[in-house]
């Protein structure tokens, strides 16, 4: 098949988070089952630098939204296209300045969206599937219905819809409809609007042939009150087409046989330099050596979603364990606050990093013991992924990807593969870390068994592409099925 991955962002051209590992990783595991991919994403300030070798295709691109006639262009690096506009996208940050989103988000990924499909025109081959990643993209299938419905290269394709994160939806004020380009007759509760504002989300749960999530667990989550952030009803509208896909990992770049960034390399059937990861992350860190008491490694964006109300609630809990802590992330500027007072008050126990520093968090991952996810909700999760592969034994909140992935550990079986609590209260997470613990303390023979076990355990790309395969031919089947135009659809 001929696929398009449309994503606001894709490693290692751009990244914020783990939206960025699939764009980048997917379409090489569909490259190698056969498929012709192509991956389109916007040309960021910074993406054309000296590392990547971006050049210019020469196809030129016109966009019309409202009254205003925008111009475009298309890079390329191998399969890799990128939609250029400096008014748009030759910016600081990717969607706003710290926690404020960029007023006219609504006109850069309108744009956005409308530009592939004219880039895709210009390209002339036929399309069979259009893979379009979170709000930003979540217009081009209505655009699809509404302006393209009768283009020749589009007349065997379907729309595929995958939810990251359901509480980012992209939501304006009604007041743009006509700035992006659609008519005011969708703006009303079967359409785009959502309590009297355009959802952006809402437009590709509608209009797509197919929706995909990134856990099993997640699919089903959405589809409630507590977890479908207002558009629950809509997604059980819509549950026949609606699947879980687990994301894998890139075990070229995740893997401790190969990693170069950290201090040594090890296996799961020869684990001890490990422990001189462990040295060097304590080192970097600048944490004394108080004894063989396990290290607690955190990596992640520093948001409320992440479970950090559990972490300031347990503060003195948390240092009452035999253990010490690393911290790596930003975002919020209350939790960097919390963070860097706990570094504070227990100095030689808890360090902080503020920022992201890829190196670093590979070294975290390879030199802690356990690595701590106490999400609120996790639409997928990528890191305790990686710690399984490292060794690094994983406690989770039982929420969306972490629950599917991990397998609460049984003293009496020895059966698991890290350790899980449901409730999100903050003594439930001590509790569960009190039980890794004292295990790490008590049988340490037991815990190197659970550590093995978690590395030989495969999430490969492979999978989770072989998957979307099938789901591809089911997206052409229903698009088969249903109107091509929205005059139709919308009957």
């Amino acid at each position: 098949m001929n696929i398009i991955i449309a994503s606001p962002e894709c490693s290692p051209y751009s990244k914020t988070g783990g939206l960025a590992d699939v764009a980048g990783a997917l379409p090489s595991a569909l490259s190698d089952l056969n498929h012709k991919v192509k991956v389109f994403t916007p040309l960021y300030r910074g993406v054309g630098g000296k590392k990547n070798k971006i050049k210019d295709t020469g196809i030129r691109l016109s966009v019309k939204l409202g009254d205003e006639d925008y111009k475009g262009e298309l890079w390329q690096e191998g399969n890799h296209y990128f939609i250029k506009n400096d008014l748009f996208f030759d910016r600081e940050e990717f969607y706003g300045h710290g926690d404020k989103d960029y007023k006219d988000n609504h006109l850069r990924f309108a744009f956005f969206s409308l530009a592939i499909i004219e880039a895709l025109l210009k390209m002339g081959e036929k399309v069979h599937i259009i893979h379009c990643h979170d709000w930003q993209t979540a217009l081009i299938p209505l655009y699809l219905k509404l302006y393209y419905s009768e283009e020749k290269i589009f007349n065997q394709s379907a729309t595929v819809f995958t939810i990251h994160n359901m509480a980012y939806q992209g939501l304006f004020s009604k007041k743009v409809i006509d700035e992006i380009a659609l008519p005011e007759n969708l703006f009303h509760y079967r359409g785009v609007e959502f309590y009297e504002k355009i959802n952006f989300m809402k437009a590709g749960l509608l209009f797509a042939d197919l929706l995909t999530t990134v856990s099993i667990k997640y699919s089903k989550e959405i589809q409630t009150e507590d977890m479908g952030c207002g558009l629950e009803g809509l997604l059980q509208e819509r549950r026949a087409d609606l699947y879980g896909v687990a994301n894998g990992i890139n075990y070229e770049e995740w893997n401790p046989e190969t990693d170069k960034h950290i201090k040594a390399n090890y296996t799961y059937k020869e684990i001890r330099n490990k422990m001189l990861c462990k040295e060097d992350l304590k080192k970097i860190f600048k944490l004394p050596d108080i004894g063989d008491i396990p290290l607690v490694g955190i990596v992640s964006r520093l948001d409320p979603q992440k479970g950090f109300d559990l972490i300031k609630k347990s503060k003195k809990s948390l240092m009452s364990l035999p253990i010490q802590m690393v911290f790596l992330g930003k975002g919020s500027k209350e939790i960097e606050g919390l963070l860097t007072k706990m570094a504070k008050e227990n100095p030689g126990r808890v360090a902080v990093t503020i920022g992201y520093d890829e190196v670093l968090a590979h070294k975290i991952e390879a030199g802690a013991d356990i690595f701590l996810m106490p999400s609120r909700y996790e639409p997928c999760g990528l890191n305790h992924l990686y710690s399984l592969k490292y060794g690094t034994i994983p406690i989770v909140r039982a929420t969306g990807g972490l629950d599917d992935a991990i397998i609460n550990y049984s003293y009496s079986r020895k059966t698991g593969n890290g350790f899980k609590f449901r409730a999100f209260k903050a003594a439930a997470m001590v509790k569960a870390l009190k039980k890794a613990v004292d295990l790490f303390i008590s049988d340490r023979e037991d815990w190197k068994k659970l550590m093995k076990k978690g590395m030989q355990e495969e999430y490969t790309w492979k999978m989770a592409a072989e998957r979307y395969g099938k789901l591809y031919h089911k997206a052409i089947g229903n698009s088969q099925e249903k109107p091509r135009s929205i005059r139709e659809f919308m009957k």
